[in-house]
């Protein structure tokens, strides 16, 4: 369909160019041909230098060989690389210049500008292989994209599909993921990708209504245009190429292609007038372009990451654009100006949504959240966690609620606050659901999954409603199915009469059976009923005795009167107790009244629950050992008509139970009886219909699948017209040619003949001019003659100043080299005395240290002798002090033994004294007195001569103390002062060599420093020697230039003569160059145009074999056209004739 409705349009234009431009504009063209642009001829040559070493059947980067011209025109993976007549959207072009990525050449200086001027000529003029081709057409939208920005919905009706292909291209083995879907926003149409194929589904009757294939790859978003006339695809395939393709919905042709990169889009939209085209790239950018001539307006590169979303606001006035890196960003659609920045997702943003008013653009991201934002401050509404793991996809209903889809496999419904909204989470689908869609009555939504599922829901509940197949089956499939379907109505409508009319039989006989127990079963009904009337009040009174009694407020006298009543009661109430309980039975086995039924079923099962807890209380007596023997036997005895009671309440019970089972299945039987004869009658009375509508179904398969060979025919038709087209233009372009060729023939051999009549008088003319010019430089001999001795004159003069110059020269070149030398020698000399001097600051400066050094060493000498002399002193002192210390110690030794002998002579004249003798003694008394005292003082001395020796020891041991330590500071003093001596000698010892070796080299240095100044003076000596011998050479110079000047002089003279004299000489040269260069044009010009002549003469040949060719391929290929359309027509016809009744209707 695409290839057919490309070459149908190139026709038209064809014939509608011709039309318009007429024959003039033919002959401006063939005028124009002999400039051809050509591959051939101009672009191959240009691109051989820069593109062939990538770009070639060996190396073919991209895909792409532009060493041919048919591989250049092919393209490579990314698609073609040129669009005849359009530059602006041809990539060879916007790569070479640079406006489009990837730039090429990618390294080195790009193309000239010549060079981009012609390539971008040769594509303008139709992408020309040579000057025979015939220009190829530029691919342009084959359908009127004129619309009014945001109109809304349109005026006329909403596009749908008509009459295109039904047949899906491929069918799988399975299906794939959901990656794109889109809905009509006027009408019930669902675009859903599938493989190799766009599938475009009616929402209301869940049939296809169209195929739209799609082979070269895979769709990544798909958007209708505002209007819904348009579907938008962006895709392509991973790592080889991504564009954007737009389709009429209408005709289900391709109108154009835009985009063309080396990845696939991730997303791509068409504003709401249909101009431009917004496409996002894996290369970080968001190219926006032109759709009627695929140029690219302008280019947003300030995403970081791959765009993921770029959409239209619905009013057009802006476009917002999302990447993998969280961004969400507006720009002006007009020109991509930023208006705002809105903000940033934690993770890659995978949708984005506008609502219809164009204030409110959602976003959502893998982090889990929707973002809401407001488009008039460009502030957040809102950003809530919405899904488990990422959130797959967005969309608002036409109403403005905010749909949802994610990683957990649910949808959620919000407003744009993020507030839930009541909406069931419908059946949670159990894979990722990618896609989500509202339809255009905001009742349904429409999800994809990962599975491939399509599935509907209800927006408000969430109820999943029914499915389609994003891998439908083939025509002959589904024809088969229908067949199928339609030959059981067949057989069931054939039987269908017999068939309603047993069932109606079945449903009378029902009927009548039904009649006569519903007529027993009221009977009894009625009876009961009367007795109710009568037991119910009666039984109500004595329950409420009863609860009198058996209440703890009764006084034995009431008690006693409320028995004697209860007993009356009971007696009166027996016999309607008696009836009420034998209609009951009754009823249980007769009634059909469902509902009595179950009233008397729970008043049993409170019976029974009643019957069970008396029971139980008298089995609790019974067990009780409070209990005497009487009361046991009455509550035994009470027990029994209980149990009685409960098995009779459970047997009642069961069997009303399997009654109502019963009457259930008795209702329900007849309940299928009456179904069933009302399914049959309707579907006698339906079938026709139901079997009508199945045949028109198979007849609209069976001419859908017919359908696939009419387009197919009409294909053939558009290229035989197309190459019809294609010759007779090219006819028309050669017999232009041809004629402009013999005009041209004709036109050169007048002007070659003219060009040749007027060279003879042109040679005359510059041949008497030649032969005159003797005659003119004759006198001029003698002025030569007088000018070159002149000089010569000048030349000797000259020369001897240049020999003069040159000895002078050579002189300065001695002096200056001299000088030079001598210069040279003092820095060598001064080279050679650095060491000296060197050594001797080194010398000084170690000279200098040492005698400080050993100044501070005989100092510390000194004060190491002082300390020695003072220590010595305190040691002789000590040692003095130590010596009369041991003289007062004998001293005192002595005096402590003459006392000690005292002390015993004492004694021993005491102890006569007293002894036996002394007792006896006349003298006792006194010599015992006398004793006694000399004891006394010998004892006294005696203690004053330890004392003493005590501190005589005392002084001694300190005095020897004393003696020690001065000692060992005398020999810490003498150690300090045998270090210093030593340090002053070591000193001593090693400046004696330096002293010596520095005054060595101040012996040499003061020599070095003399011859210095000597060589210092040399240089002046020298200039001031040459002085001397420059002079002589100096004045020859002067002299030789003041001899030069006069013969300057002369010859300026000999050549003013000279000049004046030979101007009618030159004038007559000049005219001869002026006549041989108008000799020479003529001779140029009558060359060209034997070569115009040439090349006319060969194209005329050339052109009239075109001419022959192509006469012969209309000749071939005209007469199929007829037969061909013929056949197109028939087979149309026969589609229409095949189509039921109401689509033939709408085919009209």
């Amino acid at each position: 369909m695409a290839a057919f409705s490309s070459r149908l349009g190139a026709v038209s234009r064809r014939f509608l160019l011709l039309a318009a431009t007429g024959l003039t504009g033919l002959t401006a063209r063939a005028q124009e041909a002999a400039v051809k642009l050509t591959y051939d001829d101009h672009i191959r040559p240009l691109l051989e230098n820069k593109c062939f070493s990538c770009h070639n059947p060996d190396k073919k980067k991209g895909g792409l060989d532009l060493s041919s011209y048919a591989s250049l025109v092919a393209g490579g993976s990314g698609g073609a690389v040129v669009d005849p007549g359009n530059p602006g959207g041809s990539r060879l072009w916007t790569c070479s210049t640079q406006k489009e990525e990837p730039f090429m050449p990618p390294e080195g200086a790009p193309l000239p500008a010549k060079d981009l001027a012609l390539l971008s000529k040769w594509i303008a003029d139709g992408v020309l292989q040579s000057k025979g081709s015939v220009a190829r057409t530029a691919s342009k939208p084959k359908v009127d994209l004129t619309v009014a920005a945001g109109a809304g919905k349109p005026t006329g009706p909403v596009a749908r599909p008509e009459h295109v292909l039904l047949d899906p291209v491929v069918v799988t083995p399975r299906a794939t993921a959901v990656t794109a879907m889109a809905a009509s926003p006027w009408t019930s149409l669902l675009a859903v990708a599938g493989q190799k194929q766009i599938l475009l589904y009616d929402t209301e009757s869940r049939e296809l209504a169209g195929v739209l294939p799609y082979a070269e790859g895979y769709a990544r978003s798909l958007k209708f245009s505002a209007n819904g006339s348009l579907l938008i695809l962006g895709g392509g395939r991973g790592g080889k190429f991504g564009h954007a393709v737009v389709w009429d919905v209408k005709s289900g042709r391709r109108v154009t292609e835009v985009g063309k990169e080396f990845d696939q889009l991730m997303s791509a939209d068409i504003s709401p007038d249909h101009k431009r085209i917004a496409v996002g790239t894996n290369a970080k950018k968001v190219k926006c372009f032109d759709t009627a001539s695929g140029e690219l307006l302008y280019t947003i590169s300030k995403h970081t990451e791959w765009v993921t979303g770029a959409d239209f606001s619905p009013d057009g006035i802006l476009l917002a654009t999302s990447d993998r890196n969280g961004n969400v960003m507006v720009w002006e659609s007009e020109n991509g100006g930023e208006f705002f920045n809105l903000g940033q997702h934690k993770s890659s943003v995978t949708d984005l949504a506008w609502r219809s008013d164009s204030n409110v653009l959602a976003s959502c991201s893998d982090d889990g959240t929707i973002t809401t934002w407001e488009l008039k401050t460009g502030k957040r509404v809102a950003n809530w966690a919405a899904h488990g793991g990422s959130v797959q996809s967005v969309a608002f209903t036409p109403d403005g609620r905010l749909l949802s889809c994610g990683n957990d496999g649910t949808t959620a419904l919000w407003t744009i606050e993020g507030k839930r909204l009541t909406h069931a989470r419908g059946i949670k689908q159990t894979d990722v659901v990618s896609k989500i869609v509202a339809l255009a009555d905001s009742k349904v939504f429409v999800t994809g999954n990962w599975q491939g599922e399509v599935r509907f829901f209800d927006v408000e509940s969430g109820q999943d409603l029914t499915q389609v197949s994003v891998n439908p089956p083939k025509l002959a499939e589904r024809i088969a199915e229908a067949e199928k379907q339609l030959a059981s109505l067949r057989a069931k409508a054939t039987s269908a009469p017999a068939d309603a009319q047993a069932a109606t039989a079945k449903l009378r006989a029902a009927e009548v059976e039904n009649a006569t127990v519903l007529a027993a079963s009221a009977e009894v009904m009625k009876k009961l009923n009367a007795v109710e009337v009568r037991y119910q009040p009666a039984n109500k009174e004595l329950e409420a005795m009863r609860s009198v009694l058996y209440g703890k407020t009764a006084d034995v006298k009431t008690k006693a009167e409320l028995t004697a009543k209860i007993k009356v009661a009971s007696e009166a109430l027996t016999p309607a107790k008696t009836e009420r309980r034998a209609l009951q039975e009754l009823a249980a086995k007769s009634s059909l009244d469902l509902e009595w039924i179950a009233n008397r079923l729970m008043e049993l099962q409170a019976k029974v629950k009643t019957d069970e807890g008396s029971l139980a209380y008298s089995d609790k007596v019974l067990a009780s050992a409070k209990s005497d023997e009487k009361t046991k036997a009455s509550t035994q005895k009470q027990r029994e008509t209980q149990a009685t009671a409960l098995e009779l309440s459970r047997g009642q019970l069961a069997s009303l139970q399997a009654r109502q089972v019963v009457v259930q299945g008795q209702m329900n039987t007849f309940n299928k009886l009456k179904t069933d004869a009302a399914a049959a009658e309707a579907f006698t009375k339906n079938s026709l219909a139901q079997i009508a509508g199945w045949e028109e179904h198979v007849a609209f398969l069976r001419a859908a699948e017919f359908n696939v060979g009419v387009l197919a025919e009409k294909e053939r038709l558009a290229k035989l017209e197309a190459d019809i087209a294609d010759a007779i233009a090219a006819k028309a372009e050669n017999e232009v040619a041809h004629q402009a060729a013999l005009t041209r023939v004709t036109a050169t051999n007048q002007q070659v003949a003219d060009l040749a009549a007027k060279l003879p008088p042109l040679e005359a003319t510059w041949s008497e001019l030649k032969a005159a010019l003797p005659s003119l430089e004759a006198p001029l001999g003698p002025l030569r003659q007088a000018e070159a001795e002149a000089a010569g004159k000048v030349e000797a003069q000259t020369k001897l100043l240049g020999e003069r110059q040159a000895l002078l020269g050579e002189a300065i070149r001695q002096r200056d080299t001299e000088v030079a030398a001598a210069k040279a020698a003092i820095e060598e000399y001064g080279r050679i005395m650095r060491p000296v001097r060197l050594r001797v600051a080194e010398l000084t400066t170690h000279v200098e240290t040492l005698k400080k050094e050993a100044a501070t060493a005989s100092t510390e000498l000194a004060q190491a002798k002082a300390a020695v002399a003072a220590v010595q002193a305190k040691v002789d002192a000590a040692e003095r002090k130590l010596a009369a210390s041991l003289t007062a110690a004998e001293l005192t030794e002595k005096r402590l033994q003459a006392a000690t002998a005292q002390v015993t002579t004492a004694s021993e004249a005491d102890a006569s004294t007293h002894g036996v003798s002394g007792l006896l003694s006349l003298r006792y008394f006194t010599s015992s007195k006398e004793t006694a005292a000399r004891l006394a003082a010998a004892l006294t001395e005696l203690a004053a001569a330890k004392q003493a020796v005590v501190q005589a020891q005392a002084a001694r041991f300190a005095a020897v103390v004393a003696v020690t330590q001065a000692g060992s500071l005398v020999a810490d003093d003498v150690a300090k002062v045998d270090a210093a001596r030593a340090v002053l000698a070591e000193k001593g010892k090693q400046l004696g060599p330096d002293q010596a070796e520095l005054a060595e080299q101040a012996k040499v240095r003061l020599a070095q420093q003399k011859e210095y100044a000597l060589k210092l003076a040399a240089p002046a000596a020298v200039e001031k020697a040459y002085i001397a011998k420059l002079a002589p050479h100096q004045a020859a110079v002067d002299q030789a230039q003041a001899a030069l000047a006069p013969l300057q002089q002369a010859i300026v003279t000999a050549k003013a003569r000279l000049v004046e004299a030979a101007l009618p000489a030159e004038a007559k040269k000049q005219a001869i160059v002026a006549a041989a260069k108008t000799l020479d044009e003529a001779k140029a010009k009558w060359l060209g145009a034997q070569k115009a002549l040439a090349a006319a003469t060969k194209e005329v040949p050339d052109r009239a074999k075109n001419l022959v060719e192509l006469a012969r391929t209309i000749a071939d290929l005209s007469p199929q056209v007829e037969p061909q359309r013929a056949k197109v027509k028939a087979a149309e016809s026969a589609y229409l004739a095949k189509l039921p009744k109401r689509n033939v209707a709408q085919a009209k």
